[in-house]
């Protein structure tokens, strides 16, 4: 089994990143993305999903119920639960699903940008970024296409650790292609704000300044 090829969801990314801070305070030392997502699959993910389920099944009825609660006081009358199930799995079972399996719902906030710079995104700009993004308290991850390198793959999209000088020049971005970022923190908004702002603006300026006159 191909650990990386896994298709997590990002349920299961945000259960890897506590696994992932737990791991490294354990052992006194950094663990990367990839040692936490091997170690969550091996050890933990069959337990973690049995819970998950029971959760969302129990989150499942309250939701059925509350249908059930509502169209009875449309109707009238009581329609039941089995009825009310039918309806519900028919109509808002995949909307429930999908809301519930968001990135939104599971902590994560995401931005898009353009990469502005002539240069593309080459050694200079891609050790500040990374220098920038290891200032804040927050996980940030990107997403380009057709990305050759990548740490873990997510809804079916490959991403990798932009705290990592080496990930971001295997990302070889250039002028007009774009990027998606996520974040999941206390600081994700505050970082992927100047993220943003580096990319559109300060690569350019940097660019300017060092230009021959």
């Amino acid at each position: 089994m191909n650990i990386k090829e896994i298709n997590l969801t990002p349920a299961e990314l945000v259960a890897i990143l506590e696994h992932k801070r737990v791991m490294t305070e354990k052992q006194g030392k950094e663990v990367t993305i990839e040692q936490a997502i091997e170690h969550f699959i091996l050890h933990l993910r069959a337990d973690w999903l049995r819970d998950k389920q029971h959760w969302d099944s129990l989150n499942q009825r309250g939701e059925i119920e509350k249908h059930k609660y509502f169209r009875s006081k449309d109707e009238g009358r009581d329609i039941g639960k089995a009825a009310a199930a039918e309806e519900w799995c028919a109509k808002y079972a995949h909307i429930w699903r999908a809301e519930r399996e968001s990135l939104e719902q599971n902590g994560f906030l995401k931005a898009d940008v353009v990469i502005q710079s002539r240069n593309g995104l080459h050694l200079q700009p891609a050790s500040t970024l990374a220098l920038l993004v290891s200032r804040f308290n927050c996980e940030v991850y990107l997403h380009r296409d057709n990305m050759d390198y990548y740490n873990f793959v997510l809804q079916g999209r490959k991403y990798l650790n932009v705290k990592s000088i080496l990930g971001l020049l295997s990302v070889a971005a250039k002028q007009g292609e774009s990027l998606e970022l996520i974040a999941t923190g206390p600081e994700a908004r505050p970082v992927l704000d100047a993220i943003v702002k580096m990319i559109t603006t300060q690569f350019q300026t940097d660019e300017r300044a060092e230009a021959p006159a």
